[in-house]
């Protein structure tokens, strides 16, 4: 149990850094201090940095798929995606637009070169187009969106909005780009609340 609660401990303490500093720019030295491990006790959980990082990433892809799940659990579809937007932009006011998305900050880390990071993006990113897909797929079957949208084009779309509007409010260290985007999303995705029940 002792060993479960280390191995927690790290990721989670992995998980900040990454975001505050990016995968490449953390040292193993800066993992160890924030967790409050040994490099002998971290080493035996994590064969490397890369198997650290997959576990923190793994953890954050589950955490927000969860995320994802209550914000489209119920309601109708427009005030379901009003929701969704509304809790990115939240959780990214409470961090003063610092840090932006974990997943879009590593993908640029790891774009120009083979990686088990890099499958592990490209997997999370695909999973997440098919989740969002998914739930335009069951608003458009309830009358909640027209049958000429595509559901995975515009759960491609909705991705890449909120990751370029993420990306610009990071470095801007302001939300304006973000409630921009979402301002627009909200106008051009054409769900309805209405619909067959």
């Amino acid at each position: 149990m002792r060993g479960k609660v280390t191995r927690d401990r790290i990721i989670q303490e992995a998980l900040k850094l990454f975001q505050e500093k990016g995968i490449s720019e953390t040292s193993m030295a800066d993992l160890e201090r924030a967790a409050g491990v040994s490099k002998g006790a971290l080493y035996f959980h994590f064969s490397s940095k890369e198997d650290l990082a997959l576990a923190a990433l793994a953890r954050a892809r589950d955490l927000f798929k969860q995320f994802l799940e209550e914000a489209f659990a119920e309601g109708p579809p427009r005030k379901s995606l009003r929701k969704f937007l509304e809790k990115i932009y939240q959780k990214m006011e409470e961090d003063g637009f610092r840090t932006g998305c974990l997943f879009g900050n590593t993908a640029i880390e790891v774009a120009n070169r083979e990686s088990p990071i890099r499958d592990f993006l490209e997997e999370t990113f695909e999973d997440w187009k098919e989740e969002l897909a998914t739930v335009l797929l069951q608003a458009q079957n309830r009358g909640c969106l027209s049958e000429e949208e595509s559901p995975e084009d515009l759960a491609l779309f909705i991705i890449a909005a909120l990751e370029g509007a993420l990306l610009l409010s990071r470095l801007k260290k302001d939300g304006g780009p973000l409630k921009t985007v979402i301002r627009v999303l909200e106008a051009l995705i054409p769900l309805k609340d209405g619909g067959i029940s």
